[in-house]
């Protein structure tokens, strides 16, 4: 491997490499050692490491408790053979071009490097400074859910339809997300998941495949035409950090895009709360996302229109309820797929959809 490609699997992450990359941002930084304090496989792998330096590094604030992520996970990356952009390309893309000019809160990152089928990250380890994470087991409060949501309104409305002529890779709908949708509504991959005995039992409503698909590509194709501003694009509760202040933030930029406001609202306000609370809270709470919006130079949305939006989008979430047990614990399948799939019965979200 030259310092030119991307490490493909975790024995390749060496101090060599490591301080090759980071001299973009640390001139004279020197890796002496990096060792491995825990690894997190999944879809993109997180590497938990200490690194200890040489030559100029302190002046640079630069921690020694790293997160490296990246789809270092060979076999996994065998298994997406109908996804053209992985998400950690796309979210090392969106550190280099877009993500510190926004001005919403997010990981510190010390590199982001990208090629055709894989991304790499270098990211502070917020765990080992006192931050937490969500947890999909975990449903959080509606006041802790309404901080969150002032970050998107802000997001939405300051990019409301701003053009990003120097961002190529930026696109109409998320490529990333579109791939996995197609990948996981295909027949083959509902054959090998759903003959599983184990595997989480969807809810009639949301138990046909076909119609699920059908409602992805309307979804789409209404999102294509009332596109307006940049959406985060994978709003669970899995990708939120709060801060030791209590501050929320999302990460994993994976799959930013120009799109429907409303998906990024609706699966994170129907994913981060427990059923009962989503049921008493998710009116206030759009309410109060949509004052945001306004305030931060997003437009003033009609109510009616703007819960039908919403409805239409908890769709977004059905990608849990199909999660293989490679990608997401079962637990959290079960527990994300029973608020998503209650939510879309309960809204109608197909018959919005018109399938």
């Amino acid at each position: 491997m030259t310092q030119a490609q991307l490490p493909r699997t975790v024995d390749q992450l060496t101090p060599e490499w490591l301080t090759a990359v980071l001299q973009a941002r640390c001139p004279g930084i020197v890796v002496t050692s990096l060792t491995f304090d825990k690894i997190l496989w999944g879809t993109a792998t997180k590497v938990l490491a200490h690194a200890e330096y040489a030559g100029e590094y302190a002046k640079y604030g630069i921690p020694n408790k790293l997160c490296i992520k990246g789809e270092l996970d060979e076999k996994l990356r065998a298994q997406l053979t109908g996804v053209t952009q992985t998400g950690t390309q796309v979210e090392a893309s969106f550190y280099n071009d877009i993500g510190p000019k926004l001005g919403v809160p997010m990981a510190r990152h010390w590199y982001a490097g990208s090629e055709p089928g894989m991304g790499i990250l270098i990211l502070d380890n917020m765990a080992a400074s006192g931050y937490s994470f969500g947890t999909p087991t975990e449903p959080w409060t509606p006041e802790l859910v309404s901080k969150s949501l002032d970050i998107l309104a802000k997001l939405h409305g300051s990019t409301w339809d701003r053009k990003f002529p120097d961002v190529p890779w930026l696109l109409v709908g998320s490529p990333v997300h579109r791939g996995y949708a197609e990948f996981l509504m295909s027949e083959k991959h509902w054959q090998a998941v759903f003959t599983d005995p184990n595997a989480y039992k969807l809810n009639a409503y949301v138990a046909d495949r076909e119609r699920g698909l059908r409602g992805w590509r309307a979804m789409w194709a209404y999102d294509d035409a009332n596109a307006h501003c940049l959406i985060h694009g994978d709003t669970h509760l899995g990708n939120m950090c709060v801060d030791p202040s209590g501050q929320p933030f999302f990460i994993d930029w994976a799959a930013p895009s120009i799109a429907h406001w409303a998906l990024d609202v609706a699966y994170f306000v129907t994913g981060s709360l427990s059923v009962a609370d989503r049921r008493a809270h998710e009116k206030d709470l759009l309410r109060h996302y949509l004052a945001g919006l306004a305030t931060h130079g997003g437009p003033k949305l009609g109510w009616d229109e703007a819960w039908e939006d919403y409805c239409r989008h908890l769709l977004q979430g059905l990608l849990w309820s199909v999660l293989p047990p490679s990608m997401q614990a079962p637990e959290y399948v079960a527990a994300m797929g029973e608020r998503y799939g209650t939510a879309m019965q309960e809204h109608k979200t197909y018959e919005l959809l018109g399938v």
